[in-house]
């Protein structure tokens, strides 16, 4: 009886023992992202996010990442809106055709703490909650933020007259000031495009032709960059009333500080990946004087043209907003 006993303890110790190593009120959230895990950014943007989180709550919070192979980029709002993943790691412009909010502010200026102080964060999470979504996090990049990528570099004018350039819409205002043509061409077409001449060249982030190799069949980056650069991390709004406030601020405050980083380090981020560019053989190309004068002024009309066109009340009410702080001249 006596060894029964004692071996009823032991086992009632080992499940104790076991039962500490489970983290209390273990949590396992699905995050979409509209890139796959190789996106040049994640390493500053998702990847610090979801490791902050998980340290900070000693792995009781968990991420279960799925990309655009899961859900097609353009149609991921949705999805977490009705709560079927908890978390959206994406650019405005996939989500375009619901609200073009989180494209159109990227017509501003200003830098992160400025940003902050104007209230514009509230405002943008604000407007998303009417989508059943928290604005979690928005890692803001300093000017710069875009590039067109060339296969032969700008004309005696300093502009691409004639040229064919791919891009989505929000490039629009910049490349009709250099007297391009826009064309819309799938991403994964552009290299093959470029390749066979049947586009000039590129609108692009600032980093992320080493991963699709195009320069390998376009060798000349326009320069200045520009735009800034907005990429957000909703959360599913009902799943973050749900949470603690504990939680809550965890995840604000991972949130602020990968902001912080970002901010800081974005530029030197993308002056590596332009080395290594040039170390491979690309060459940089510069605007004309003129259009450079006019550049800044070209990203942020169109931008607003774009907005407009879309939703004409929600981009007044920014245009005012931003005009009042200081953000838009």
């Amino acid at each position: 009886m006596n060894r029964m006993f004692l071996a009823l303890r032991s086992m009632v110790v080992a499940l104790a023992v076991s039962a500490l190593a489970v983290p209390a009120f273990a949590q396992e959230f699905r995050l979409l992202s509209s890139w796959d895990k190789n996106y040049a950014y994640n390493p500053h943007m998702l990847d610090p996010f979801i490791k902050g989180v998980e340290t900070g709550s000693n792995g009781r919070i968990k991420f279960v990442v799925n990309g655009p192979e899961t859900v097609p980029p353009f149609e991921q709002l949705e999805p977490v809106s009705s709560g079927v993943f908890q978390f959206l790691f994406t650019h405005g412009s996939y989500h375009f055709g619901t609200t073009p909010a989180m494209t159109v502010v990227e017509a501003l200026q200003g830098d992160l703490a400025a940003i902050r102080k104007s209230g514009l964060l509230d405002m943008l999470d604000k407007h998303y909650q009417k989508y059943q979504l928290k604005l979690v996090m928005l890692a803001i990049s300093p000017e710069g933020a875009y590039n067109i990528i060339l296969r032969n570099p700008v004309n005696a004018q300093g502009d691409l007259a004639g040229r064919k350039i791919r891009g989505i819409s929000t490039y629009g205002g910049v490349v009709k000031m250099l007297n391009g043509a826009m064309t819309v061409l799938p991403v994964g077409d552009v290299y093959t495009g470029l390749e066979k001449g049947l586009i000039d060249g590129t609108a692009w982030p600032i980093i992320g032709a080493l991963d699709y190799r195009w320069n390998e069949v376009a060798k000349h980056l326009l320069r200045p960059g520009f735009g800034i650069n907005y990429e957000p991390l909703f959360m599913n709004l009902a799943a973050w009333n749900k949470l603690s406030k504990q939680d809550q601020q965890l995840m604000l405050n991972v949130a602020r500080k990968v902001e912080d980083d970002w901010h800081k380090n974005a530029q030197a981020v993308w002056k590596k990946e332009e080395a290594l560019l040039l170390s491979k053989g690309m060459s940089i190309t510069e605007m004309g004087s003129a259009q450079k004068q006019k550049l800044s002024a070209a990203w942020s009309s169109g931008l607003l043209e774009t907005g407009a066109a879309k939703d004409p009340k929600f981009t007044a009410e920014l245009r005012k907003f931003a005009t009042e702080k200081g953000l838009l001249k």
